[in-house]
């Protein structure tokens, strides 16, 4: 996959996740909430696979897509760790063919104006900027 792949996916109409998000947590992983391998429903017919984490002791909050049969596509990290100078706030997405190998680390686009938000703010922003459709329920954690 590269970027023009990436952006055709990225803005291809009529994604949705139509099953219900429900964070929870794990003993091997607490405090963070989490709600893995969420599908997101598209006319691509690809597998694409959603992950959203919570930490209530941080705050931190983030979403990572998955294309199967390739690798992450998509980051977006908020108030998480700090990324060289895109700060804590960030977003990582392909940026060519070895992004993916990579786990993207490379064309980090920091996202400072997604700082403090909730996470139920940090994930419409992300499904509106991504075109994806929440159209099953969302229970978020509290505090979240």
């Amino acid at each position: 996959m590269n970027r023009h792949d990436f952006e055709v996916l990225r803005d291809l109409p009529g994604k949705r996740i139509d099953v219900p998000i429900r964070l929870a947590q794990k003993q091997a992983t607490q405090p963070i909430w989490s709600a893995d391998r969420i599908p997101i429903v598209n006319d691509a017919d690809v597998l694409i696979l959603m992950n959203i984490n919570f930490n209530p002791e941080t705050g931190a909050k983030g979403i990572n897509v998955t294309l199967v049969g390739e690798g992450p596509i998509c980051r977006l990290d908020v108030d998480g760790a700090r990324h060289g100078d895109a700060g804590r706030s960030h977003k990582h997405a392909v940026q060519d063919e070895q992004s993916i190998r990579q786990r993207l680390c490379d064309g980090v686009l920091a996202r400072a104006e997604l700082s403090g938000r909730t996470l139920s703010e940090v994930l419409a922003t992300f499904c509106d900027e991504a075109r994806i459709a929440l159209t099953g329920p969302v229970e978020l954690p509290e505090g979240s």
